[in-house]
């Protein structure tokens, strides 16, 4: 089986004069001290994940200010300067609503220039895709001589997975019925969900429960308002509600055949017959005690 493609960095180089920059000075005074903490998380974060961007999507502005501690409306208003003094792209957030920059994307590619697979999605990049592809491929097996190099550059077809994993689209809402006919129709990740639920211990699950999980999935959706959803956050939701349902399932049926054995226990160690006995000889002990008396003789 293939490794999984490493797409974001364990770490990033910051610059010493992260600071001193222009724009983060023009961010800080509008923004207040805490912009600083709010910028160097949203660079984690693209940074860890895809590695050049992130979607700024409704769900981000909490996340961001739940690591860091401020209100929601602070982040909105950090990325919004941000966007102002073009720290990030512009363009990029107008047509994609996704945060980057050229400097962000120079740092990645530089970071990862020796791996073979790196993905890129053209329509993201604001560098030249082509000369990308050239400058990683051509930085791989450094340690081989100039003219092994030469014959690798001309031989090997670049190794840079170009939107393989997600179309462009799939980052956009669509509407609730677009989005799960999109999913439904993803063949290869509905097996992929299949596989990886029946390895963490779920061996029973098959692809018919997938269709149904997530046909149960939309339906709950639906029901609390919502009336759209990208395919690229509703898979990941999916997976991550999927989880808590099955588990919670699993905890169900334990509990029941738990409780269903204490019922039988009980039942079989209720002392009926020696209570019946009992009753039957206080109430003899009884009947006898009345007609030893006096009254009505």
């Amino acid at each position: 089986m293939a490794r999984p493609l490493k797409q974001g960095l364990d770490y990033f180089p910051l610059d010493t004069d992260f600071l001193s920059d222009r724009k983060v000075r023009k961010i800080i005074n509008a923004c207040g001290p805490n912009s600083v903490t709010i910028l160097i998380c949203l660079l984690c974060n693209i940074y860890k994940d895809k590695g050049y961007y992130i979607v700024w999507d409704k769900e981000m502005p909490f996340d961001i200010a739940d690591i860091v501690g401020v209100s929601e409306g602070a982040v909105s208003e950090v990325v919004k300067k941000a966007l102002q003094v073009e720290l990030f792209d512009n363009t990029l957030y107008r047509k994609f609503h996704i945060l980057s920059s050229r400097g962000i994307q120079n740092r990645f590619k530089s970071c990862t220039s020796k791996r073979k697979d790196v993905e890129i999605i053209p329509d993201f990049w604001i560098n030249d895709v082509n000369n990308s592809i050239n400058d990683v491929n051509n930085s791989i097996n450094v340690g081989d001589n100039e003219q092994s190099k030469v014959n690798k550059r001309k031989s090997s077809p670049p190794h840079i997975r170009v939107g393989e994993l997600f179309p462009a689209d799939s980052f956009f809402d669509k509407s609730l019925d677009d989005c799960y006919a999109e999913l439904k129709s993803n063949q290869s990740w509905a097996e992929t969900v299949t596989m990886n639920t029946r390895s963490s211990g779920y061996n029973d699950f098959t692809l018919e429960a997938f269709y149904e999980y997530l046909k149960q999935f939309f339906m709950e959706q639906q029901n609390k308002g919502e009336t759209a959803k990208s395919p690229k956050d509703a898979m990941s939701h999916f997976a991550s509600w999927l989880k808590i349902e099955l588990k919670n399932k699993k905890d169900e049926r334990r509990t029941n055949k738990n409780r269903t054995a204490g019922s039988a226990k009980s039942v079989t160690d209720c002392p009926e017959d020696s209570n019946q006995k009992g009753t039957n000889a206080d109430t003899a002990g009884l009947t006898s005690w009345i007609d030893s008396l006096s009254i009505g003789r």
